[in-house]
């Protein structure tokens, strides 16, 4: 059966003779297995599809146990090293041919590594020949980066979790993994939270600096809030090193911290270790008292006086990300991350500013003094205290009411240019909220005039018509009344001239009298 290439996934047919075959489809000449067959064979290309994921220690595992039941068989033992070092093969612009690129600092010297050289001394000539290559760019590679992170950091903790889920968003963990790491530095510990520590590095220097805090760090903390975040690939590659480094080191330890999840669901190989409810009242002050028992501090102020002399109470980088989150509109996270920051530094101005904009919609303060913003304010404020602004006490007083103690809180803790700049635009702010209120006052009257001006047209409207309706049921009247009066007339005339009645002569006299009666009355 073919084999999958390690270098671009697709099968590959492999040379029975050398053990090194060409891909037809990448061009990359590569190593295959002589020995393995069947089952064997399907394990293998299993594996390299793990490897080709990123998903390393499992990979590991299977080219492990392939090693252990075909020992004779170099590709087992090479491609732990493949995945120790967390090797990516990256096409070369230069050559055109894929090249392995270095992404773990921490596996020791590959060229030295036992595996390595079993690998060397089971291949033959031609295998032999592309090992020792492959080892020497990544030995070369791991020794630059090496020397491009310096000493680094020695880190007292290194929390682990899953920053962000498939649409981009922070995750639970992520929310739970922040809190912890700003109560930690607020305590003097160093901290290594990768969304802080390494947040503009690249996927390369950041995958080297992971490796690099795994290995210096004695607490390894894993935060997870959703069950299902520890079976994320990178999430479970990443706490699978951390199990490998206090395995490997007695003195480091770790510690689970869990939040609305059961223990019990946790990936068999996390239960032997210490589970932390994050939830119960003294979760943050055990797990603080367990890693000054660690790492040997007995105060913050141990760290205090060490290297700058100060505790980082500012989260510059937190900061950052919580703008980040304003100028995308996601204010349900910024209000997240404000309170995360609060809870470590409750006077940072910065956060209680954030605060208030995302709970009022605005990304920056240009927004807060936008024509929509400010007469949102105006028509709260007249709703609850009326348009009076001739007392500014009462006006600022209310204000401050409707804003809330974020602002409030911010301005008492800005200080020097900022604070002086937050303040100028506080004042901006009430002044356009006054001028909002007056310009809806003169609506007001403007609406109120208009209303009358209405009113009095509907009413002289009303008017007109029942004048109009009562000469028109007069002449109704009067017509219908010349109708009847002639009729009566012609019968009395008749009655008159043909019989001689001097009745019927009476009675024209008395109609006439009539008659010119009611058309007088109804004329008046």
């Amino acid at each position: 059966m073919g084999f999958t290439c390690k270098m671009c996934g697709q099968t590959i047919t492999s040379d029975e003779d050398t053990g090194v075959c060409e891909c037809e489809h990448c061009g990359s000449r590569q190593t295959v297995p002589l020995r393995y067959s069947g089952v064997y064979a399907e394990e293998y290309n299993r594996a390299c599809g793990l490897f080709l994921d990123g998903v390393f220690d499992g990979a590991e595992n299977i080219f492990s146990k392939l090693a252990e039941e075909i020992p004779d068989e170099p590709e087992g033992y090479w491609g732990m090293i493949l995945c120790r070092c967390g090797a990516e093969y990256r096409d070369d612009p230069l050559s055109g041919m894929k090249t392995a690129v270095c992404g773990r600092t921490g596996c020791g010297d590959i060229t030295a590594d036992k595996d390595y050289l079993a690998a060397l001394r089971l291949a033959n000539d031609e295998q032999e020949t592309i090992y020792r290559r492959e080892a020497a760019a990544l030995e070369m590679q791991r020794r630059d980066k090496i020397e491009q992170e310096g000493t680094g950091e020695d880190y007292d903790v290194f929390i682990c979790c899953r920053i962000s889920d498939e649409t981009g968003r922070i995750t639970a963990d992520s929310a739970l993994a922040a809190k912890i790491y700003l109560q930690l530095i607020n305590e003097g510990f160093s901290v290594f939270y990768a969304p802080e520590t390494i947040e503009e590095s690249s996927a390369d220097e950041a995958e080297a600096y992971i490796s690099a805090a795994i290995a210096t760090a004695k607490i390894m903390l894993i935060a997870a809030a959703e069950k299902e975040s520890l079976s994320v690939p990178r999430v479970k590659g990443e706490w699978s090193r951390c199990i490998a480094a206090v395995r490997k080191d007695s003195g480091k330890r770790l510690i689970i911290c869990l939040k609305d999840t059961d223990a019990e669901a946790l990936p068999a190989e996390l239960r032997p270790f210490q589970v932390r409810d994050a939830s119960d009242i003294g979760f943050m002050p055990e797990v603080i008292r367990e890693i000054r028992a660690c790492v040997g501090k007995n105060d913050h102020s141990e760290k205090m006086n060490a290297g700058n002399g100060t505790v980082r109470n500012s989260p510059e980088k937190l900061l950052r990300r919580l703008n980040i989150f304003l100028a995308e509109e996601d204010f349900e996270a910024a209000e997240e991350y404000s309170g995360l920051i609060l809870d470590a530094v409750p006077d940072c101005w910065q956060a209680h500013y954030g605060k208030f904009l995302a709970y009022n919609g605005c990304r920056s303060g240009s927004d807060l003094l936008s024509e929509e913003v400010l007469g949102s304010f105006a028509a709260d404020y007249a709703e609850r205290f009326g348009y009076d602004l001739t007392d500014d006490e009462f006006f600022r007083v209310n204000m401050n009411e409707i804003l809330g103690s974020s602002l409030g809180s911010a301005l008492k803790y800005s200080s020097g240019d900022e604070g002086m700049k937050l303040r100028t635009l506080y004042e901006r702010f009430l002044s356009g909220v006054r001028d909002a209120v007056f310009s809806m006052e003169q609506e007001k009257i403007g609406e109120e005039e208009k209303a009358e001006l209405d009113e009095l047209r509907r009413r002289h409207e009303a008017e007109e018509e029942k004048k109009i309706a009562a000469e028109q049921k007069k002449q109704s009247i009067r017509q219908r009344f010349l109708i009847y009066a002639a009729v009566i007339f012609t019968v009395l005339i008749i009655l008159a001239v043909k019989f001689h009645s001097f009745a019927a002569t009476a009675l024209i006299v008395v109609m006439l009298i009539v008659t010119v009666m009611v058309l007088a009355g109804l004329e008046k």
